[in-house]
């Protein structure tokens, strides 16, 4: 078990670490999210869940849809979420970045502006050195904060401690964390396996068991420090079986349930079952009936930057090791 975990560790840091060579200016974030995964599966493992790359106020859960045509701008702070799983055993990680390079021409060959859903300005920002420079601090408040709480993960350490060390670092920094999001604990088949690992001192007395699997993903922003969901949503996981009318919405739950049923996918993942627009006509049905989750994807809401970084950690008796280094 533990070796699985230690080769799914290698894996996501292997990738991750190269998709930040990869990231310029004017390329398409359907291009990097679809180069990590790729990348991910040609090991042999699976993904835990779909490649996450969420750009400036975008805190969390936006990945590409099947025609997405977002871009990278020069100054974007971009958060990339990445997993690996084998044999259902889970890594979980996530590095932020600032892009460099020229932006180009974000007009298509008409002279349209894209259409870019995982952007929340008009794809042409103009930003300063010196907001450069403040989200170069907002990445390192959240990389600090990440180490200082990797540093005291013991058994018999308590949620609220990890989360105290999570808070107390970014503040001293000057940033805030977002502490409507959290970090998890992993099983086997499960991302989400019922304990919540703060970034602030909730108050919670658990404490954390030698052999625990875990994730700690302290967010940092110049922002108030809450997220709010947003209406894009383009990923998913399964909930149930449920009778459907329409003969392509049952189809399509039941190749999700027989194929996609332990962890969360992408909207673009289904592209083998039905072409874009038969598949967003045949999806809707199974959200309404909740049949599966639409996870929205989530923003800052005072419009901050935010900052991302995380680890895949394996709780020991006097100490930690961390799988995703």
């Amino acid at each position: 078990m533990f070796e699985k975990y230690e080769k799914a560790g290698k894996i996501a840091s292997k990738v991750r670490k190269e998709a930040v060579k990869k990231i310029t200016a004017g390329m398409k974030v359907i291009d990097l999210v679809e180069w990590i995964e790729s990348e991910i599966k040609s090991t042999g493992a699976g993904l835990s869940f779909p490649c996450n790359v969420s750009i400036n106020q975008i805190a969390a859960h936006y990945t590409s849809a099947p025609s997405d045509d977002t871009r990278f701008c020069y100054g974007d702070i971009v958060k990339i979420d990445l997993g690996a799983e084998v044999d259902g055993y889970i890594s979980d990680t996530a590095v932020t970045v600032i892009v460099e390079g020229d932006n180009g021409e974000l007009v298509d060959e008409e002279g349209k502006a894209y259409n870019m859903p995982g952007r929340l300005d008009d794809g042409n920002p103009v930003v300063s050195e010196d907001e450069i420079e403040e989200r170069r601090a907002i990445i390192n408040a959240s990389s600090c904060a990440l180490e200082n709480a990797i540093s005291i993960i013991k058994e018999g350490v308590t949620l609220n401690e990890i989360g105290y060390e999570v808070q107390k670092t970014m503040n001293d920094l000057g940033y805030n964390p977002i502490v409507n999001l959290t970090g998890h604990s992993l099983e086997q088949n499960n991302l989400h396996a019922g304990l919540s690992i703060p970034n602030y001192p909730d108050g919670s007395n658990h404490e954390l068991k030698e052999g625990d699997h875990i994730a700690v993903e302290p967010f940092a922003t110049n922002g108030v420090g809450l997220v709010n969901d947003i209406p894009q949503h383009y990923i998913y996981s399964f909930l149930r079986n449920r009778p459907m009318r329409q003969p392509d919405s049952k189809h399509l739950l039941n190749y999700i349930g027989n194929n996609l049923c332990y962890f969360p996918f992408a909207r673009r993942h289904l592209l083998e079952v039905y072409d874009e627009h038969r598949l967003n006509r045949a999806i809707r049905p199974l959200i309404s009936s909740r049949s599966i989750y639409p996870y929205n994807a989530l923003k800052e809401k005072t419009d901050g930057m935010v900052a991302q970084t995380e680890h895949t950690i394996i709780v020991e008796k006097d100490g930690c090791c961390v799988t995703t280094l």
